[in-house]
């Protein structure tokens, strides 16, 4: 190998797998708060309140003692002994839903598996923050989300200055550690976001007076929760959100908050697939009864729901195929997708949070 390939193929191992996206100015931390929520239960037995596990990625100052993340490390979870069971629970279910998502399309999903890991990521791990205070993102995954669910946006986002922060999904107990889908369940998983913004107020490196949330699939009906609980919240983005499709319009009207024609103080912006795309029939009804101060909504053709996840970038850098019979869609329009949903969610917070703040002062 020459010096110029082997120069080429160690910026290759240390780019992180989402760098087409273009980096901000900021290097990238990552840390996990842990709390507990006393309002909920969590376990029969001297029970010390629900877990609440805040993963948080934010602007960073970095020293030479300051480590590169992979991949992998969002799929392994640390933390306080008292939430080591939790923990490991957490790492086995994200390592069989890879493995089962990767074995319906590779023959060996293993080693596919073990590529995955292995992918550089932008983040330190600890890293000291970097000087000021920034917005903060709330961002809510789809049901069955893991460890890793949209990390090149979070990633991304803190880049360019914002602090994100996200929270598992778990069901009602430790005997059910499985979140569904119902309106009682989405409106459980709001109430673990209320519990990690308490945590995150012991961080000095938050503004918040600007707040954005979202989501992608039913975690888009907890972050319009979020914003009808919360008016400080500025602005909200879902990603293909299930308020707006026909099987997740009746669930999202069943929600604690949720009063048609109510006025919300946050802005929205709707990135969708068009009607029909990968079989999806829409329905907007329900979220167009309320009276957002305002709203953008973007349908994109031949999109597919996992393309505005990690998914639509994931599968693009490891080269995995198509399912068969899906002519109208290839990796490489879900990776434009991805890119294309990464930079409107960051020009729609620059908008609505920025331009707030500046207003404001």
């Amino acid at each position: 190998m020459n010096l110029m390939a082997a120069l080429m193929l160690l910026a290759a191992i240390n780019t992180p797998f989402w760098t087409e996206l273009g980096p901000g100015r900021y290097e990238v931390g990552f840390r996990t708060l842990y709390a507990r929520d006393h309002r909920h239960a969590w376990s029969k037995s001297a029970d010390p309140g629900r877990p609440i596990c805040v993963s948080v990625w934010y602007p960073a100052h970095l020293s030479s003692r300051s480590i590169r993340m992979t991949y992998g490390d969002y799929l392994h979870h640390t933390g306080p002994a008292d939430f080591q069971q939790l923990n490991d629970q957490l790492d086995r279910m994200d390592a069989d839903s890879w493995l089962s998502d990767l074995g319906e399309l590779v023959p060996d999903a293993k080693k596919t598996y073990e590529r995955l890991l292995a992918l550089p990521a932008a983040a330190h791990r600890d890293a000291s923050a970097a000087a000021g205070r920034f917005p903060l993102v709330l961002y809510s995954g789809g049901k069955a989300s893991r460890g890793d669910a949209n990390v090149e946006l979070a990633e991304f986002l803190a880049s360019h200055g914002y602090v994100v922060a996200t929270v598992p999904q778990l069901g009602p107990s430790d005997r059910e550690i499985e979140l569904g889908s119902s309106p009682r369940e989405i409106a459980l998983h709001a109430d673990d976001f209320e519990a990690a913004l308490a945590a995150l107020h012991n961080l000095d490196d938050i503004d918040f007076s600007r707040i954005a949330t979202g989501g992608h699939s039913a975690g888009g009906e907890v972050a319009a929760e979020l914003a009808m609980r919360h008016p400080e919240v500025s602005a909200v983005f879902g990603l293909d959100a299930s308020f707006g499709m026909s099987s997740g319009a009746r669930v999202f009207e069943q929600l604690p908050e949720y009063v048609p024609h109510r006025r919300i103080a946050a802005a929205l912006l709707d990135l969708r697939r068009s009607n029909g795309s990968q079989g999806v029939k829409l329905d907007l009804t329900a979220i167009d009864a309320l009276h957002w101060s305002h709203v953008s909504r973007v349908m994109i053709d031949n999109a597919y729901h996992g393309d505005f996840t990690e998914w639509g970038m994931v599968a693009y850098v490891l080269g995995i195929p198509m399912p068969p019979n899906t002519a109208a869609h290839t990796r490489a329009l879900g990776h434009r997708v991805n890119v294309r949903t990464c930079h409107a969610v960051l020009d729609f917070l620059d908008g609505h949070l920025r331009a707030a703040k500046r207003t404001r002062a």
